[in-house]
């Protein structure tokens, strides 16, 4: 993967640079964080180069940021919050709109959890991936449930097409990202915890209301919903403020 990302590069900058940025990656595990960081690092390279000289350019340069992340947290919550709200209304005509709302929140919450983990993916690189690649494939599917609905080849309910499957899966990837947060040690431990507990109850509330445990369920329901909203939340801000401190920014 290494080379390949180097190869993202121009000629000139890898002529230049290519060995002393091969010797920085190799020091330590690549997370979402540092792919994303390296590729927009590439794609500034190529537009610098573009018909000049080989600028000088410090190859460790980081341009994603945590604060990227935690402002998408923020959004990615706070749009989950409207797209649940128009689900749970099943008002007629809202299911285009609870989709598309869901899409970019779950977008948002991609691109959170990669501006999010390059601490966690120093010593639990496998973990983040796993939790990058679930809400990745959660994403996916929420979009070919919005296509769907689009071209009116959708279920009439939500829970019997792929939205349900996408819900699920951006669950479960954010919950493994709570349990590498959580173990990191970096950011707020509490939001992490939150973050990992939500979907756990929510899935349990789900269960309960296909038992006919109607009341117990939605309520477990709404807990999990709220612990989770809160967790990437708790987390966005506490991003925010940890971007604030350069010594303990990514290197």
């Amino acid at each position: 993967m290494r080379s390949l990302l180097i190869r993202c590069y121009p000629a000139r900058w890898r002529a230049r640079y290519a060995d002393e940025f091969e010797a920085i990656l190799e020091e330590r595990p690549l997370g979402p964080f540092d792919v994303a960081d390296i590729l927009l690092g590439a794609l500034d390279a190529r537009l610098r180069f573009r018909g000049h000289g080989v600028a000088t350019q410090d190859p460790r340069r980081f341009t994603m940021s945590l604060r990227i992340g935690g402002i998408a947290a923020i959004v990615g919550a706070s749009l989950l919050v409207i797209g649940l709200a128009l689900i749970g209304g099943r008002a007629r005509g809202t299911e285009t709109a609870s989709a598309i709302a869901l899409l970019v929140a779950f977008v948002a919450l991609l691109v959170a959890l990669t501006g999010m983990s390059a601490f966690q993916a120093r010593s639990n690189p496998w973990l983040v991936w796993t939790a990058f690649a679930v809400a990745a494939v959660g994403t996916v599917v929420t979009f070919i449930a919005g296509v769907s609905d689009l071209a009116g080849v959708g279920p009439t309910d939500w829970r019997d097409g792929p939205l349900a499957l996408g819900v699920v899966a951006v669950g479960l990837g954010s919950a493994a990202f709570g349990i590498a947060t959580y173990r990191g040690s970096v950011l707020s431990r509490k939001g992490a915890l939150s973050l990992v507990i939500g979907p756990a109850i929510g899935f349990i509330g789900v269960f309960a209301v296909g038992q006919n445990l109607w009341e117990l369920g939605m309520l477990l329901v709404l807990v999990g919903m709220v612990s989770f909203l809160a967790g990437w939340f708790t987390l966005g801000v506490a991003a925010i403020r940890l971007d604030r401190t350069p010594a303990l920014k990514p290197a």
